[in-house]
């Protein structure tokens, strides 16, 4: 679509790239119109005066240009009031013109006109007209582009209302009262707006289900208008608006495209100004203008808010504000999606598990050289032949108590345990920073796709309405009788293309958020809001700004290559974690070489205790001894050391340390290898950077100079001079130029990440003086080269 060239606000305000050439060119020729014959001109403005551009400055702005070189022009401006306030402005000027709808419709109300007059913008159906002109003295008026017919039907297919209000003016009510009733079978009342939100809201009849807004801009503040819509939003009320904007920005759900209808009027208004200073009645006048096919804009924010969704062929057929959703939750910066992976990500918190097992292992292995001490009791039942058997000894209840203690004073195996459940917790806390370091590129990189996503899809939408716009520029040529309807047949073609690959770039950003949340560990569907995207440079910190613009030649590549090789072996934890498993290797191996001579030295203690024996069965009295006397000793106790060395075990000790030795050699070369793997992919990831550098400044090049050869091809295409397939072809190369560049630029920073990933260091998280004291390694590793 044309940019928003047009707005209505205090009257109807227009953005014009021109306006400041124009107002040079009025203020450079009316230094030339000194002594020429004075024509007073009066616009009739709808509201007070807007800082920026409106129809009445266009409009001022067309007639000294048209005018400045045969006039001495006066141009006032006025408000609309009451008709004898224009019955005096008749008098202090030669020519009256009504430059809003308001202003328009106060004029159309008259009927006698004194002096030359002209209405801008009437929107009343049926008024005398046409190409013979009004035929009433001194008056003309261009009829208005603005369909209100067109627009209460586009509103029902969106959702079929029963009872509709209009919010307008004073000035308009009157007609909107008399006509719209004539264009639906709804209820329909109209209202004129208040100064504040409250006061508009308390006239709105409750059983509205639609509203329907004409310009009130010069009675409302936008503030207001946007609290307004919003409370209808709130309500599920659908709204629909005269005018495209300001009031899609404030929320309306629908208006038709009206830039380019409008943009003709100033320049109309100029023209029939300057037939009538000819002295041609204004009577005569053609009240036609040429007219463009509106769009219809449909605003998919005030969908999502007020709960009103167009179908899928209407939102095929129109431009969509807003595709995207607008982002709710907190607020998700790449550092704090990074940030928030490593607290979350769950296949890092199991890493993090493995981490604590380990260290437990350590406990257990250390367990074994620590005092083993035991403590038992013990309640015996006997039979009766055993208790007589015992002379006494044992009684038919026997209660007895024991603890052991026990202390390795020498066991190797014990000790090589130790140090080698210390060496595996070592490489386990390695292999933990790995996973980090996995964590950081696999975030950063599902968080570079959701900003890839979303810009993928606002680029098909752009496409989309451009489509859209050729297209409807296609139905006027061939209405024109300037193209033929293959155009037409070819565009509508290309809407369906375009509405293809719409949806499939929504479904796209849909993909990479659940992706990213999966991630970070939350809802699936949870909402989350990207921060202003500022450009791929500003991602990857002081490092890439810096050292990329240094590589200018081969040789800067393969010393960037060389510096980042030697920063890996430094900082790699996966080739620390095959260090460690080595020196865990080796001393598992001196273990095995020390059991043919290191003996097992262990220390034993116990003491045992008699608490008691019931049931006893005694001697006879004539033997004059009790075993079973209370005077027996009840406790007792053992020391030992014991001593253990192999002597022959079938050659076991032998084969373990052969086995020892093979794989501690097996963990070498292991090692040796993942280091050439990991310096070789380092190599072809700094490639991979470097020619993402290269082609993403390519890739920008191209599409600023796609751009310009469209604008040509559109250009030609609009005067006739070249034909559709030509047209079309451009503004693919357009499309595919800027998915490149867009494409480019993401993976530039993908590529960077990738690139730090390698290294064991992500430079880009650092402070600026750890940034700092990398670059200062890298220029002094480059001078020494």
């Amino acid at each position: 679509m044309s940019p928003r060239n047009l707005r209505f606000t205090a009257g109807i305000r227009l953005h014009l790239p021109h306006v400041a050439l124009l107002l040079f060119v009025c203020l450079f020729v009316s230094g030339l119109a000194h002594g020429q014959s004075p024509l007073r001109i009066t616009l009739l403005s709808d509201g007070p005066a807007s800082a920026e551009p409106s129809l009445d400055s266009i409009i001022r702005t067309e007639l000294h240009v048209l005018l400045d070189n045969r006039f001495d022009l006066d141009l006032r401006t006025q408000y609309v009031g009451a008709p004898d306030e224009i019955d005096q402005l008749y008098q202090d000027a030669d020519i009256l013109i009504g430059t809003g709808i308001g202003s328009s419709q106060a004029l159309l109300n008259r009927s006698t006109y004194p002096k030359p007059t002209i209405a801008a913008v009437v929107v009343e159906p049926g008024v005398p007209g046409g190409t013979e002109g009004t035929g009433v003295p001194n008056f003309t008026y261009i009829r208005s582009p603005f369909d209100l017919r067109r627009d209460l039907d586009s509103l029902a297919s969106i959702r079929n209302f029963s009872e509709l209000t209009i919010i307008t003016t004073d000035g308009f009510r009157e007609l909107l009262s008399r006509t719209v009733p004539t264009y639906t079978d709804a209820i329909v009342n109209v209202i004129t707006a208040a100064p504040t939100a409250a006061a508009t809201l308390a006239r709105l009849p409750e059983g509205t289900d639609a509203v329907y807004f004409t310009p009130v801009t010069a009675v409302v503040p936008e503030e207001e208008i946007r609290q307004i819509i919003t409370e209808l939003n709130g309500r599920g009320i659908s709204t629909m608006s005269l005018i495209d904007y300001p009031l899609l920005d404030l929320g309306a759900l629908a208006a038709f495209s009206s830039d380019e209808n409008l943009s003709r009027l100033p320049r109309r208004v100029a023209l029939d100004v300057l037939r009538i200073t000819d002295g041609i009645d204004p009577a005569t006048f053609s009240t036609d203008i040429e007219r463009y096919d509106n769009t219809l804009i449909i605003n998919m924010a005030a969908a999502r808010a007020s709960g009103i969704y167009p179908d899928f062929d209407l939102m095929r057929r129109s431009v969509l504000l807003n595709p995207v959703n607008v982002e709710t939750g907190p607020v998700l910066t790449l550092e704090g999606a990074i940030l928030e992976g490593l607290a979350r990500n769950l296949g890092y918190r199991i890493n993090e598990y493995d981490l604590a097992l380990a260290r437990t292992d350590i406990d257990v292995a250390r367990s074994n050289l620590l005092p083993q001490v035991g403590a038992g009791t013990t309640l015996t039942v006997l039979d009766g032949q055993a208790v007589a058997s015992s002379f006494g000894l044992q009684g038919r209840y026997n209660w007895t108590a024991a603890a052991t203690v026990s202390q390795v004073v020498l066991s190797e195996p014990a000790f090589a345990n130790v140090a080698i459940r210390r060496l595996l917790t070592e490489g386990q806390e390695a292999a933990l920073e790995a996973s980090q370091l996995d964590v950081v590129l696999d975030v950063g990189t599902a968080y570079l796709q959701v900003l890839q996503a979303k810009e993928f899809l606002r680029l098909q939408n752009e496409n989309l309405n451009l489509t859209r716009a050729n297209y409807n520029l296609a139905v006027n040529q061939r209405e024109l009788g300037a193209t033929a309807s293959t155009d037409v047949y070819r565009w509508e073609s290309e809407l369906s293309l375009g509405a293809i690959n719409v949806n499939e770039a929504e479904a796209q950003l849909a993909q990479t958020r659940y992706q990213l949340n999966q991630l970070l560990d939350h809802d699936i569907d949870a909402e989350f809001q990207l921060p202003p995207f500022t450009g791929q440079d500003s991602l990857i910190g002081i490092i890439g700004e810096t050292i990329l613009p240094l590589l200018n030649t081969p040789r800067d590549i393969d010393r960037l290559a060389d510096f980042l090789a030697e920063e890996a072996r430094n900082n790699l934890p996966t080739l620390r974690q095959l260090d460690l498993a080595i020196a865990a290797q080796e001393r598992q191996q001196l273990s095995r070489q020390r059991a043919f001579y290191l003996p097992e030295i262990v220390v034993n203690g116990q003491y045992g205790y008699r608490i008691g024996n019931y049931a006893t069965v005694g001697l006879p009295p004539e033997f004059d001894f009790d075993f079973a006397s209370a005077d027996r000793p009840r406790s007792s106790y053992s020391a030992t050391v014991g001593v253990n060395i192999p002597i022959f075990q079938g050659g076991l000790r032998k084969a373990q340390l052969e086995q020892s030795r093979v794989t501690t050699l097996q963990t070498a070369t292991q090692r040796e290898n993942t280091e050439n793997q990991l310096v070789q992919r380092l190599y072809s990831n700094v490639e991979t950077l470097v020619a993402s550098f290269r082609n993403l400044n390519l890739a920008r090049s191209a599409a600023e100079t796609s751009e310009r050869n469209f604008t040509l091809i559109e250009d030609l295409y609009r005067s006739g001079a070249t034909n559709v397939t030509s047209l079309i072809d451009a503004q693919n190369v357009v499309l595919q130029s800027r998915i490149n560049a867009t494409n480019l630029g993401y993976q530039f920073v993908a590529d960077f990440l990738t690139v730090q990933r390698a290294t064991g260091s992500y430079q880009f998280l650092s402070t600026p003086g750890e940034q700092t004291a990398f670059l200062e390694r890298f220029l002094s590793f480059r001078s020494r080269q």
